[in-house]
């Protein structure tokens, strides 16, 4: 009697583990043959749950910053020893004095901060989004370096694109740059890096004339006259 009774219940639980749902992981498919299960849920919203970050982040995009700083004020003209020589005036030449500072803007990137463009900002003496930087005088061919004493004027000029070699105006008797100012963002300095007609970079130097009362450019600053003397160039409010 026994026997039959063993039989039985053996039969029983065969039969309630066959009838046990069996969860259908990717192992188990894989070791079938079967190709792996898609996510779950994938690309889907629940209800009363937030959507996937993948279409969260297609729906709301977050907006790009600029990346552009733009520094405005007036060009202060200081000595080597810090003393305060006046600001760039708006007038024509742009001499440094007092009394009619010339308003200008500087855009940077957040990352670039050279070959950069001054701009007089209006109103101003001078036409719409004049720009100052370098000219060559009554020659289209200047060159500036340490083994020279030229020089260069420091003006109203044209736009022209970063690191180009001077640009010969229509009239032909003079060459131009714009885009030559760097500037520290901490101490609001702006230097100047003019490119030679044959593409060289000089190291490039601002001078003030007190003769004139007015800035020019060189490569050489111990080769000038006794009434001029090396500066630097800030952006104040």
């Amino acid at each position: 009697m026994l026997f039959p009774l063993y039989s039985v219940l053996l039969f029983c639980l065969l039969n309630l583990a066959s009838a046990s749902p069996v969860k259908d992981s990717n192992a188990y498919r894989l070791a079938r043959g079967l190709p792996p299960l898609p996510p779950r849920d994938f690309g889907r919203n629940k209800p009363g749950q937030q959507p996937t970050p993948v279409l969260r982040a297609r729906a709301n995009p977050s907006p790009s910053p600029s990346g552009v700083a733009q520094y405005s004020g007036r060009l202060q003209v200081r000595l080597e020893n810090g003393s305060t020589v006046g600001y760039v005036q708006d007038k024509l030449g742009l001499p440094v004095s007092h009394g009619s500072d010339l308003q200008i803007s500087v855009f940077a990137s957040l990352t670039r901060k050279e070959d950069l463009n001054i701009i007089a900002a209006a109103p101003t003496a001078f036409p719409s989004r004049s720009h100052l930087g370098a000219s060559s005088e009554n020659s289209k061919d200047t060159t500036i370096s340490a083994d020279t004493s030229s020089s260069l004027l420091f003006t109203i000029v044209p736009k022209t694109p970063a690191m180009s070699r001077p640009i010969v105006l229509p009239t032909g008797n003079a060459s131009v740059e714009s885009a030559i100012w760097a500037i520290n963002s901490t101490t609001k300095e702006l230097t100047a890096q003019y490119v030679n007609p044959d593409g060289s970079l000089p190291k490039t130097f601002i001078m003030f004339n007190y003769t004139d009362d007015k800035l020019f450019f060189v490569g050489n600053t111990t080769s000038q006259s006794s009434s001029s003397a090396p500066v630097k160039l800030f952006i104040v409010t």
